[in-house]
């Protein structure tokens, strides 16, 4: 039981991290010690399984599918992207510096966990880090696409965003903005809950086909690339890292706290500014609590993932 809270609670910190968009849900199951176990239990689903479901029953089925593992895990992410998006968007609106810094902070410490726990130990290793770094930073800095509400469009960048999310330091929620579907998804995934309470029969029908799709695309993006993260993981693991630890340094400046925003036509640019010459009240000894207290947070989930 003790273990199943814990992966609730685990997965309630992906499923919050992949609302907000420069932060990775990938990067927070890295840092607690399950990604390498998510992605293979992710590779190891398949139709097969329902075979084992008929001719040994749901016990064994249930222990091949690694169902004790990924459904407290799947109900937390579920629960963080559920129930703390609102939370997170009114954040965004309202405390971004605040917000950003705790984030900023948790991402800093894991970047340096990670750098200790795996050694950079060859020239190549650190050329994948630089490749990484530079391909995260590359995302970050591609102007968002116009919006759609096309849901063969929904279900492709569905299917694109979760492949980010999985990745430590790649934010599927900026995939979303980059492709124009953010805000789509986020009221998508807010008016799920709100239908069911005040139902309305064609609002139910409108937002549970596109829960569909979303779901659809998640479920196809997971799978195509679970095999081949399982893959490096098992085959390259150190030089897989190097490229994951460049991923989160690229994306650190998506997520710096302090942004200057400025029009571009009708495109809204925001630009890292130095905390001091911020327009406005920089909340600067509550942003740097919260840097260490995300910091912080990270260093006992990472407590609690080697006492596992």
């Amino acid at each position: 039981m003790r273990k199943a809270i814990l992966l609730y609670f685990k997965g309630l910190l992906m499923g919050a991290a992949d609302i907000v968009p420069g932060v990775s849900g990938g990067t927070m199951a890295l840092i607690t010690g399950i990604y390498k176990e998510l992605i293979e239990s992710i590779d190891q689903l398949n139709f097969k399984q329902l075979l084992v479901l008929r001719k040994e029953g749901f016990v064994a089925f249930w222990q091949s599918v690694n169902g004790p593992f990924l459904l407290p895990l799947f109900l937390g992410i579920a629960s963080g992207i559920l129930f703390l998006s609102g939370g997170i968007t009114y954040l965004l609106e309202h405390q971004p510096i605040l917000l950003w810094s705790f984030f900023f902070g948790l991402i800093l410490a894991s970047i340096y966990t990670l750098i200790n726990q795996f050694a950079l130990k060859t020239t190549t290793h650190y050329a994948l880090l630089f490749t990484g770094f530079m391909i995260a930073y590359g995302i970050t800095q591609i102007s968002p696409a116009g919006t759609s509400n096309n849901l063969l469009y929904l279900f492709f960048s569905s299917m694109i965003a979760i492949i980010a999310m999985i990745l430590p330091g790649i934010s599927g929620a900026f995939i979303f903005i980059l492709l124009g579907v953010y805000e789509e998804v986020l009221a998508t995934v807010k008016g799920a809950i709100a239908v069911l309470l005040d139902f309305d029969l064609v609002n139910f029908k409108t937002i549970y086909t596109k829960v569909i799709v979303i779901g659809l695309g998640i479920v196809v993006g997971l799978k195509l690339f679970s095999r081949l993260l399982t893959w490096l993981f098992n085959h390259r693991k150190e030089a897989t890292i190097s490229v994951l630890i460049g991923f989160m340094i690229g994306a650190l400046p998506k997520i710096w706290p302090w942004k200057i925003e400025q029009k571009n036509g009708e495109q809204i640019i925001f630009t890292n500014t130095n905390p001091l010459q911020f327009e406005g009240d920089p909340q600067l000894g509550m942003a740097i609590a919260l840097v260490v207290l995300g910091a912080a947070a990270l260093i006992l989930l990472e407590r609690f993932a080697l006492k596992k």
